[in-house]
């Protein structure tokens, strides 16, 4: 079987991302924290869709391996995964270069407008990459150690 997948990653490291979810002290609070950071994942998709001048549909929502994954589909090919936990994790999935190419250049774009014009950002915007399925891409493994780095500053 013939097999052909291209990713387009990208990793709050910073955690400037405006949906990520962010810890609380009250399961109230967690309420409310969780609805806080959906509304903002709504705003940053519907401004991504206009960017991408293509519609993205809502797919659900996902609890693997107790990681929480938002799922979108676009309209013409490919889908979005969002781990909304800090750090947050977006990664698209294509296998049409051209898609791929178009979705890096507009998640590149969204973020430029909507994140702080700092450094830190430039580097975030910089490392989107698209990859293809020899690349290492994301995984859980390597986000729980990303996760345990930030954990230990």
């Amino acid at each position: 079987m013939k097999t052909k997948h291209l990713s387009v990653p990208a990793v709050d490291v910073a955690e400037m991302f405006p949906f990520a979810v962010r810890k609380t002290k009250s399961l109230q609070e967690s309420f409310s924290e969780q609805d806080r950071a959906k509304q903002e994942l709504v705003r940053f998709i519907e401004r991504l869709e206009k960017t991408l001048k293509q519609k993205i549909y809502y797919m659900g929502f996902d609890v693997i391996a107790e990681k929480s994954y938002e799922r979108f589909i676009f309209d013409k090919g490919g889908f979005l995964e969002v781990m909304t936990e800090s750090p947050v994790a977006l990664n698209a999935h294509f296998v049409h270069e051209q898609q791929a190419k178009k979705f890096a250049a507009a998640l590149k774009k969204t973020l430029q407008s909507i994140l702080p014009k700092e450094a830190r950002t430039q580097l975030l915007i910089d490392s989107i990459e698209i990859q293809d399925q020899d690349d290492a891409s994301l995984t859980v493994d390597s986000w729980h150690k990303m996760k345990s780095i930030r954990g230990a500053s």
